[in-house]
């Protein structure tokens, strides 16, 4: 190979790793010296009409290079000979007439053909319509290349060589079809049909002259009607595989879109179907090392920049070695039982029927990704629920507790009203029976009498029995018990208890308790606890007080909105305004001897029952402590 086509081999092996724009700076060396923001005019010259795809493909490799240049600034003009509907001298003397006068008047500094039929239309009317414009030939044979080589148009023309892959489509396609013994060649009869034709043709030669059982026969479909060659791939011998050329127009006359002929061949035929351009991938060609039109497009705009840029186009080689990429259909592969082990190292497998998993990989991964999050979140959420609940049972635990505690501690401040209330009954006891004695040991019994000292006797145990059963029910340690209870019967079990203690010596105890009053939801001991805590906490308000005015109110009403109201009031010193926030905190205490737990149990037992507790202090002296108890029915 000479030296000026390695290099450029070379840098077109580059280009398949490196962006098309930096493609364009490495082929561009020598324009280093040209005025940047030059305007030049290029002339795109399609061989068929706008629709064809490979003229889609290629305008957009042409068209990408032009506009990421910094060398000129191109304006390009587009022209579609549209040679495989319309053919004869008649359309071609037709369309040069009309180009001649078309641009009569503008100076065209590069002329790029795409297919043989425009660089054939180019050399036969060349003379009169663009004279000594260098030529940029895309898309043409090799045959057609080494033709230039030979001729006067070489000096103004170089090109970008097509087809130069058939051969490698072909060993591909026995590759994934071995013991291949047929090959069909399917092709129609306009120009570039026939042009494809003579590439596959070239291909075949070297299988044609060897023996069995490397050689391979040929079926020709060539230039049939389409129903006559969907009839004949329908019906193919074992061990065949069909080559599709192109079939713009077939042997009927009949025009197709070589995409669309392609989709009928294939439906039809019993053998896989290969050809060698990108544009049919999708419409029916298993795969394999196809033309890239776009990148044709892109090589030809680069070649075109060089000439404008003051290079002659008889020294620059033809390109086109690297404008093709590996790359199959998986469907067909699927339908044919082709594996994807047996493809060529970094191919394309395109049409790939997903999995759900690749297809939906990054939704999948983000929706599990959120339910393992949203489950440790959960997961989290119950162990402190648990240790939530944990603590709270063990601050219950030790609430109780301390509420047991301080209704022993109360106990103990109210020895003496235990201690009288047991008395009294005893004392009675003795004396009924000492005098139950005297009238059994008289001459004649008295039995009436008798009688009724046995049932003082009984009365009066009764009454000791409840005295204890009061003092036992206050000490013992249980679980709440939540029941509908009567604050006025509390309210007078607790002054029943207290009566006659020597703490209340002196004090007068006055009660309000309104008729009628609904019933509230609570454990009784602990009402009875909060009570005792209020007397005992009024009484110690008033020890400094004078004996007239101690007194101890305990109120009840009815407040239909909120419930049951409790209030004890005092005629003490009342409450230190610059303590008062801190009367129901655990260990605040004003007593020389006191827990400071008394109002803070009484808060927490009132709050218990879905009440409220508070203080304030009295206009005419002293203090009230207040609580608020939910009726029954809205507790239920």
């Amino acid at each position: 190979m000479p030296k000026g086509i390695h290099g450029l081999t070379q840098m077109m092996w580059i280009y398949r790793f490196i962006s098309p724009a930096l493609l364009v700076l490495l082929l561009l060396q020598p324009l280093y010296g040209a005025e940047p923001g030059e305007t030049k005019r290029v002339l795109l010259l399609y061989g068929e009409d706008k629709a064809h795809p490979a003229h889609e493909l290629t305008d957009r490799g042409i068209r990408s290079v032009f506009q990421s240049n910094k060398l000129f600034d191109v304006k390009l003009f587009t022209e579609y000979l549209d040679l495989a509907r319309f053919s004869g001298p008649s359309h071609t003397r037709a369309v040069a007439k009309y180009l001649r006068r078309k641009y009569a008047a503008s100076k065209i500094d590069a002329i790029i053909s795409v297919y043989p039929a425009a660089l054939d239309f180019l050399m036969g009317e060349e003379v009169s319509v663009f004279s000594g414009v260098p030529v940029v030939a895309c898309e043409i044979l090799r045959a057609s290349a080494e033709k230039l080589d030979r001729s006067p148009w070489r000096r103004f023309t170089s090109g970008v060589i097509l087809g130069d892959n058939a051969a490698s489509v072909l060993e591909s396609a026995l590759r994934m079809k071995p013991g291949t013994k047929r090959v069909a060649l399917v092709a129609g009869t306009s120009d570039n049909d026939v042009y494809s034709e003579m590439i596959f043709r070239n291909a075949l030669k070297p299988y044609a002259g060897k023996p069995y059982p490397e050689k391979i026969d040929l079926i020709d479909l060539t230039k049939l009607p389409m129903q006559e060659i969907l009839a004949r791939v329908g019906s193919l011998p074992p061990d065949t595989i069909v080559l599709y050329s192109s079939i713009l127009r077939d042997g009927a006359g009949q025009s197709f879109v070589p995409r669309e002929a392609l989709s009928l061949v294939s439906r039809a035929a019993n053998a896989p179907v290969f050809g060698f351009y990108e544009t049919l991938l999708g419409f029916g060609i298993v795969g394999g090392r196809l033309v890239s039109f776009e990148q044709q497009g892109r090589e030809a705009a680069a070649l075109a920049l060089r000439i404008m840029g003051g290079e002659s186009p008889a020294s620059i080689p033809f390109g086109g070695e690297q404008a093709y990429v590996n790359v199959y259909d998986w469907r067909e592969l699927k339908r044919w039982g082709i594996s994807e082990k047996i493809l060529p190292p970094g191919s394309i497998v395109k049409f790939k029927s997903l999995s759900i998993w690749e297809e939906h990989r990054g939704p999948i991964l983000g929706g599990l990704s959120f339910i393992i999050i949203e489950t440790l979140l959960i997961f989290g959420l119950l162990v402190n629920l648990h240790k939530r609940k944990q603590a709270e049972k063990e601050a219950r635990h030790h609430r109780d507790e301390l509420a047991h505690v301080t209704r022993v501690a109360t106990m103990g401040e109210l020895t003496s009203s235990l201690a009288h209330e047991l008395n009294q009954p005893l004392a009675a006891i003795r004396n009924y029976a000492n005098a139950a004695q005297r009238f059994l040991s008289q001459g004649e019994p008295g039995l009436s009498k008798t009688r009724e000292a046995l049932e003082g006797i009984i009365r009066d145990d009764r009454r000791a029995a409840e005295v204890i059963g009061r003092v036992r029910g206050l000490l013992k340690k249980e679980e709440p018990r939540y029941r509908p209870v009567h604050m006025n019967n509390v309210i007078q079990d607790i002054l029943a208890f207290v009566r006659g203690d020597s703490v209340l010596e002196g004090l007068s105890v006055e009660t309000e308790l309104a008729p009628e009053l609904p019933a509230v939801a609570g454990d009784r001991v602990q009402l009875q606890q909060v009570l005792l805590n209020l007397m005992l906490n009024a009484v110690d308000a008033m020890n400094k007080t004078k004996p007239d005015l101690r007194k101890l109110v305990i109120k009840t009403e009815n407040e239909e909105d909120r419930g049951v109201k409790v209030s004890v009031r005092d005629f003490g010193a009342g409450i230190d305004e610059a303590h008062r926030e801190k009367l129901f905190e655990p260990f605040y205490t004003t007593k020389s001897a006191g827990m400071g737990m008394g109002l803070a149990i009484s808060q927490r037992i009132i709050h218990a029952h879905g009440g409220s507790i508070q203080a304030e202090n009295n206009p005419d002296g002293g203090a009230t402590f207040v609580f608020t108890l939910p009726v029954a029915a809205r507790v239920e």
